[in-house]
């Protein structure tokens, strides 16, 4: 059996609960209404489109060298 971590052309999607400025939904709502399409559907088109621009290599960088310098700063 496959587990939800492991890549699959048929994983179910995840629901998930977020917190977000009033300004951003607000954003979200203006844009999912002249689009035609619901806050949900637009938030994981968003999130998902904003995680591909940022592959995982990348990432893991950015993140090494943040930590880099929160130590170097202590």
């Amino acid at each position: 059996m496959r587990s939800q971590s492991t890549p699959g052309p048929f994983l179910r999607p995840v629901r998930v609960t977020i917190t977000i400025p009033y300004n951003a939904y607000q954003s979200l709502i203006e844009r999912s209404n002249h689009q035609g399409r619901s806050l949900s559907n637009l938030a994981a088109y968003l999130l998902e489109t904003s995680l591909q621009a940022f592959p995982p290599h990348e990432y893991q960088q950015s993140r090494s060298e943040a930590m880099d310098g929160l130590q170097r700063r202590a």
